[in-house]
């Protein structure tokens, strides 16, 4: 059973501590990855490894057992989500086949190609559009209801990491502009999320712009760049309203809390941190100092349980024990 937890706020996040651990240890001479994703009522937890036999797993937390409810092949898997409806999962490869599945059986239900090579992806917050990047310089927005071709960009930058503002107006994406001389300069590009019309585009000193996210009052995206700098950028300007330090190594990927409280942010490096939102003091860090493992880093919706992939190939749970009270 899943262990009781306070909600994750700036006060409690301080006082995170590992509360359980899903899967078998499974060691790799390769650098292992993992994706993780929660379902809407914070029940189902899942996995994408881009190594091993079964890349895709996921977890009933309501069970007793820490072992995947399923586990399925998934060769180059690149992300997955919870689709709304709490019975299919979506997955997504390298070679751009876009795949569901069944939560309760683990059977495939269908698989859709849509022609690209994917390096990053994003599902919107209702689940029908996903935004997809490559690093040859292609975007594209699929929808998911038709598996149907939305718009498609095509641009000189390599693309890294995605996102789409949960009012659906806009998506953004990490890049690294080529110039003369072998050299690339940060970019980060933003789109009309309906159009693809390019909205605008802003160049950092940097080598890129690994990826994007959108502050949850709609008003800001956060890029994060290699020097470890997460840039909140005004939308849609784009003009630099304040810049927090990252985890040294470069953010991989972003997340916020539910309540918008917290910033989550993973690097290349096996470690992830929890920072306040406001004022970005980092309020907790991990690290199992293994660089070949990394992770992405996620809360669950409830807002009491933040979860990332271990050095050992199992997903731990990080959340706060209750208070006791006289």
């Amino acid at each position: 059973m899943r262990a009781p937890s306070s909600l994750l706020t700036p006060d409690t996040a301080r006082s995170l501590s590992l509360i359980r651990t899903l899967g078998e240890p499974e060691r790799s001479p390769h650098i292992v990855r993992q994706v993780l994703g929660w379902d809407a009522s914070s029940r189902y937890l899942l996995s994408v490894r881009n190594r091993g036999e079964n890349q895709l797993r996921w977890w009933d937390l309501e069970a007793d057992r820490n072992t995947p409810l399923f586990t399925r092949p998934l060769a180059g898997g690149v992300a997955a989500w919870f689709l709304p409806d709490s019975q299919t999962l979506l997955s997504v490869t390298f070679r751009g086949a876009l795949q569901t599945w069944s939560i309760t059986d683990g059977a495939l239900l269908s698989t859709v190609t849509t022609g690209m090579s994917v390096s990053s992806a994003c599902l919107s917050l209702d689940g029908t559009r996903l935004l997809l990047t490559g690093s040859a310089g292609r975007v594209l927005l699929w929808d998911l209801r038709k598996s149907w071709l939305i718009w498609r960009r095509d641009d000189r930058a390599l693309f890294y990491g995605c996102a789409l503002s949960a009012d659906g107006a806009f998506a953004a994406a990490g890049a690294a502009e080529e110039r003369e001389g072998a050299v690339t300069l940060a970019s980060l590009r933003l789109w009309e999320a309906k159009t693809g019309k390019l909205v605008g585009s802003r160049s950092f000193e940097s080598f890129r712009i690994w990826t994007a996210a959108f502050v949850p009052s709609g008003d800001q995206v956060i890029a994060a760049d290699t020097a470890g700098r997460l840039l909140f950028l005004s939308l849609p300007s784009l003009d630099v309203v304040r810049v927090v330090e990252g985890p040294a190594s470069g953010t991989l990927q972003m997340e916020f809390n539910p309540a918008g409280s917290l910033l989550a942010a993973s690097p290349d490096t096996s470690a992830f941190v929890v920072l306040n939102a406001d004022d970005g003091q980092t309020l907790f860090a991990y690290s199992d100092l293994d660089d070949m493992e990394g992770s992405s880093v996620s809360f669950s919706p409830d807002g009491r349980f933040v979860s990332w992939g271990m050095d050992d190939g199992k997903v731990g749970i990080w959340g706060v024990a209750p208070s006791r009270k006289a």
